[in-house]
């Protein structure tokens, strides 16, 4: 189970240290992912796998340009001996990362964001109705 948070920095040559307690449970390849959300989700391959089974088993029609986006906007890479990712200037673009990041364990997969939109969406707070939306959910 991925969970924690981690700030880090984006090295001049737009490399990312997958924090190590993360990186242990990814395993040697990882899949990062434009998220709609406005930051970056990164996967095991093989949770990744098991996502695009589940989305590949939906009516082929219907969830056809949701498939299209996420394979153009996703990909597949090999961490380095120091545990870094190689991010594409477009994905970082995407989630206005220049810098500084904060990296979140999210159970199954992990979320990268700009230091500064998380900080902005304030992230790091309850949110106002937590306790009814647990409830809501039964938990």
């Amino acid at each position: 189970m991925l969970m924690g948070k981690y700030p880090h920095t984006i090295d001049s040559k737009n490399r990312l240290i997958i924090p190590s307690k993360l990186k242990e449970q990814l395993g040697p390849v990882v899949v990062i992912m434009q998220d709609t959300g406005g930051c970056l989700s990164m996967y095991s391959k093989a949770e990744f796998e098991e996502y695009a089974s589940e989305l590949s088993a939906k009516h082929k029609h219907e969830v056809k340009d949701i498939v299209r986006y996420i394979y153009s906007k996703s990909i597949e890479i090999q961490p380095d001996a120091q545990g870094r990712v190689l991010l594409p200037q477009e994905m970082l673009e995407h989630c206005g990362i220049t810098k500084n990041v904060i990296t979140v364990g999210c159970g199954k997969y992990a979320e990268i964001w700009a230091e500064e939109r998380w900080n902005e969406r304030g992230l790091d707070s309850e949110p106002d109705d937590f306790a009814a939306r647990m409830a809501e959910l039964g938990l």
